[in-house]
Order: structure tokens, then C-alpha cells, then sequence
């Protein structure tokens, strides 16, 4: 197949047909990246902006930037029961384009400032769930006294950390799974109160070390006495961000010297991609865990089953196709968005507990409605067959709504991060963007607010953030949260995979490092030979 976006090839593998016809949708004319890409345009993550509730009048934080003609409502005006969404349905018309109708119902539907449930004390959290005295999170559930943090899940008092489960007391980590006090570190499980680990296990009291088991007092991989290690941590300065960026330039170097993995992959048979941890015939999934048989999947997790081309379904997600941020016991969703709960939802965004619905926005509770309005039973199961047909005819029954129905710009949602473009290349290719700049500057005080050295920007430390960092004896950040944010998102690698093979043996494998990194890759078997 040739993508109708980038027209590069892309194969429709007989799995993939076999899924397409269990859920009655056509093959998709985009590649698995463009697939993704049209998605990540609906998905505003981080850019946040301070706006009046059109419903209350009281200020409130949003997604949703000032300059654009959405009516918002806070968080407590959209949940309230006073207003029903279902007063803006209307009827569906066969002689006109099925998007171009729920383009105008998504135009006036007012949204969700930001989407966080269940949160106790805690401030600035967008697609969260379950967290108490959190502060910008992002993408995060039942977690506690975090700060700066994306995508966590079940962790306690860390900052700036990301891809992580049940950690405490980490900072600027990636990737770490049940971990305590550990700093600078990436792909590291079950590590105690060391700095800049990479794919350890099992660790403690280690510095600068690179693909270690059950190990204590460590220095670039040497083995120590515990008084030459704590003498090395008082030397090495890490109080200060000179001494940080200097051991942190002397254990990039050093980590190059090592075999890398040619994937993070764990107990996952069946199963291709990178950063997958207990999973299943899981093909070319990245950051997935706790799940089965998906197919294209990022952030597919905690018993996500049968779900193809997503980002973001978990916590009971099954069978979810071509759909963005779907969760907590969600089923049978066709090309959703930021719809939680729901089941037999087809084109939904920012639908809560629906049942077999179509086409609905800011909707919450509801069966057998179609565009907002509602139908019974039979004349719903009518009416949709009726619209699936037309789809059909004109071939679009399973892509997702086109870019220009995003209420955000290019360069504001997280689409920038995982497919970066320039103002000329996105309006080229149908996105939006927009000139505006976000936050302030030259309004640094030294004491609480501070200048990014990269962007320039200002950034706020606040009270409890400043007392991590004193607790722990951690220098004050030189780069701000957004900064801070995109160097481990970065070095995470893109979610896309090449053909390499084995440095050792030659070994052909798929991989998240394209043929331009430096490091030395090792196919499993090589790799744990060398490591264990």
C-alpha cells in the first residue's frame, strides 16, 4: 500500500486485515506513523494557559489557549449535572460529509479545561486519575506528592520522572520501575540510592554504572569499598550542577564503551517494539506493559487487550481501535479521543460512560445517541448503519477525524514531540499553527521564578518542589520543566523501528535506534551472555 499522506509503502499484514473485518472498518490509506500522527493533533498534553470558565466566570487553568473560540467550562462546571450536552445534538444529514457535521457539534460543544478524576489536592494535572497532592503531571494515575512528572503510575514523592511505576524519592529518571532515591537514570528495576544508572537491576549504592545485577557500591561498573564510594560522592560535587553536568558528560562516554540491548523488552514473548515489561504478542508496541495482542500501540497498559493503533488505552482497555487517551474499563471504541469508561463509542471525544453512540462530543452517561441527540434503541442501530454506509462510500470509515477539527495547533500538542515539523511543513500538510508565545520573560527574581537556560523562558520552583530538592541535596534545575521534559522524552528514542543486526553475531533484529546512533547493540541472547 502507498500512504495517501506521505506516500511511502506500508504493508496490511493478514493480522491486521483479520482485525479490520472482526470490527467492521475499511483498511486504513495512512501509514502506522501518519496514523499516529493525526491522532497526537488532538492531543494537548502540556501546554497550559490561564482562562476564565465560561460557565462559572472563574479563572482556571487550560488547555485550551485564550485566543481561541472554544467555550470551556473548569473542571467542576463540565462534570456538573445542570447542563446537558445532549441540548446541542442535531440531526444527521445524508447530503453532507459525516466529519463536516461533527466538525460544527465539536465547534460549540464546550469542553474540559483540563480532564483529571478523582484528585485530592492537587493542581495543574491533565489526563490524570487518582492522585493526591500532585503537581503538573501529566498522563499519570494513583500516584502522591509528585511534581513535574509524565507518565507515572502508583508513585510517591518524586520530580521529574517519567515512563515509571511505582517508584519513590526519583528525580530526573526515565523508564525505572519499583526504584527508591535514584537520580539521572534510565531503564533501570529495583534500584536503591545511586545516580546515573542505565539498564541496572537490583542495584544500590551506585554511580555512572551501565548493565549491572545485584550489586552494591559500583563506580563505572568497578566494584568498591563502601568508603571509596561515599568519598567519590563527596568529591564528585553532585550538590552542585557543575558537578552534575560533569559526571553526567564523563557517564554519556562511558556508556557508549557498553553493549546496549537492541530493545527493552521483559517478559514479553511475541512480542516487538521497545520499553514493553509483561506483555504478549504485542507487535511494534513501545512503553507497553500488563497487555496482549495489540498491534501499533503506545501506552498500551494495566490489561489493555486487542487494541490497534492507539496511544494511550489501558486500565481494562479492550478492543479499541485508532483512538487517542481511551481508559478505565473502556471496550469496543472505534477512533476515540480522551473518552474514558466508555463502550461501543465510535467517533467520540471527550465522551465519559457511553453506550453505543456515535459521533458524540462532551457527552457523559449516555445511550443510543448519534451527533448528541438522542434516539431509541432501534432507531439508533438504524440511523448508524445508515451513516457507516456513507462513510464507506466515500472510504473513510475507520480513519480518524481529519486535523483540521483539532482544536489545537501543531505546535502546541504533543504531535511536536514525536513528529516535529516546521510552521511551513505542518500548514503544508493541513495542521495549524500558531505564532503566539507561551509563558513569560526577563522576569526572574532568583528566588522562586528563574530564566530556562536553552528556551529562555521563565519558570516557577515552587515551595514543595524547593524542599525535594533540599531534602535530597539536589542542585536547583538551570532548564525549565518543559526543557527538562523533552531531554528524556528525547532520549527515549522516536517509536518507530529499523531492521540492524547483532555487533557480536550478527543477528537481525527490530529496533528504536536507527542506523545513525553510535551504540553497540546486542541481539537478547548476545546481550545477556555479556551481562550475566
Amino acid at each position: 500500500m502507498i500512504c495517501s499522506k506521505c506516500q511511502n509503502n506500508f504493508i496490511i499484514y493478514p493480522d491486521d486485515r483479520m482485525y479490520y473485518e472482526k470490527i467492521g472498518v475499511q483498511e486504513p490509506r495512512l501509514c502506522v506513523q501518519c496514523r499516529a500522527q493525526r491522532r497526537l493533533a488532538f492531543r494537548n498534553e502540556r501546554s497550559f494557559y490561564k482562562r476564565t470558565c465560561d460557565k462559572c466566570k472563574k479563572d482556571t487553568v487550560s488547555m485550551y489557549s485564550t485566543n481561541k473560540p472554544d467555550t470551556v467550562y473548569c473542571h467542576y462546571c463540565w462534570f456538573a449535572d445542570d447542563w446537558d450536552a445532549r441540548e446541542y445534538g442535531r440531526a444527521y444529514d445524508p447530503q453532507k460529509p459525516f466529519f463536516e457535521q461533527f466538525g460544527e457539534l465539536w465547534k460549540v460543544i464546550p469542553k474540559i479545561s483540563l480532564i483529571h478524576m478523582r484528585s485530592v489536592n492537587s493542581e495543574y494535572l491533565n489526563i490524570a486519575a487518582d492522585n493526591k497532592n500532585c503537581y503538573m503531571i501529566v498522563e499519570s494515575s494513583n500516584n502522591e506528592d509528585c511534581i513535574h512528572c509524565y507518565w507515572i503510575q502508583k508513585t510517591r514523592d518524586c520530580v521529574d520522572t517519567s515512563f515509571s511505576h511505582e517508584c519513590e524519592r526519583c528525580y530526573e529518571s526515565d523508564d525505572v520501575y519499583n526504584c527508591y532515591q535514584i537520580m539521572y537514570s534510565k531503564s533501570c528495576h529495583d534500584c536503591r540510592e545511586s545516580y546515573f544508572l542505565f539498564d541496572c537491576k537490583n542495584c544500590s549504592n551506585c554511580i555512572g554504572c551501565v548493565n549491572l545485577r545485584n550489586k552494591q557500591y559500583c563506580i563505572f561498573n568497578e566494584q568498591v569499598t563502601k568508603e571509596e564510594y561515599e568519598k567519590f560522592l563527596k568529591e564528585a560535587k553532585l550538590d552542585t550542577n557543575l558537578g552534575v553536568q560533569q559526571l553526567s558528560e564523563k557517564f554519556k562516554a562511558f556508556k557508549l564503551t557498553q553493549p546496549h540491548k537492541f530493545a527493552e523488552i521483559v517478559n514479553a514473548p511475541g512480542s516487538t517494539g521497545a520499553y514493553i515489561k509483561n506483555a504478549k504478542n504485542c507487535t511494534q508496541c513501545f512503553h507497553t506493559y500488563d497487555a496482549e495482542d495489540c498491534r501499533y500501540a503506545v501506552h498500551a497498559w494495566r490489561d489493555a487487550k486487542d487494541c490497534m493503533d492507539v496511544d494511550t488505552a489501558g486500565r481494562g482497555a479492550e478492543m479499541i481501535y485508532n483512538s487517542m487517551n481511551t481508559g478505565i474499563n473502556v471496550s469496543n471504541c472505534i477512533c476515540c479521543g480522551l473518552s474514558w469508561g466508555d463502550s461501543f463509542l465510535s467517533y467520540g471525544m471527550l465522551c465519559f460512560d457511553l453506550q453505543n453512540c456515535f459521533g458524540c462530543a462532551s457527552l457523559r452517561k449516555k445511550q443510543n445517541c448519534i451527533l448528541n441527540q438522542q434516539y431509541t434503541k432501534e432507531e439508533y442501530q438504524k440511523l448508524k448503519s445508515k451513516i457507516v454506509d456513507d462513510m464507506k462510500k466515500d472510504g473513510i470509515y475507520g480513519e480518524f477525524f481529519p486535523p483540521q477539527l483539532s482544536p489545537f495547533v501543531y505546535n502546541e500538542a504533543c504531535v511536536q514531540e514525536q513528529f516535529p515539523l516546521t510552521k511551513e511543513q505542518a500548514l503544508a500538510q493541513g495542521f495549524k499553527w500558531e505564532d503566539t508565545e507561551r509563558g513569560t520573560y526577563g522576569k526572574e527574581n532568583g528566588k522562586d521564578i528563574f530564566a530556562c537556560v536553552t528556551c529562555k523562558k521563565n519558570y516557577r520552583i515552587i515551595p514543595r518542589e524547593l524542599e525535594f530538592y533540599q531534602r535530597l541535596v539536589i542542585p536547583l534545575p538551570k532548564l525549565c520543566p518543559d526543557c527538562r521534559h523533552f531531554r528524556r522524552f528525547t532520549a527515549r528514542g522516536p517509536n518507530k523501528l529499523w531492521k540492524r543486526n547483532c555487533a557480536k553475531c550478527s543477528a537481525e533484529f527490530e529496533t528504536n535506534y536507527s542506523h545513525d546512533r553510535p551504540e553497540i547493540l546486542y541481539c537478547e541472547e548476545c546481550y545477556n551472555q555479556a551481562v550475566l
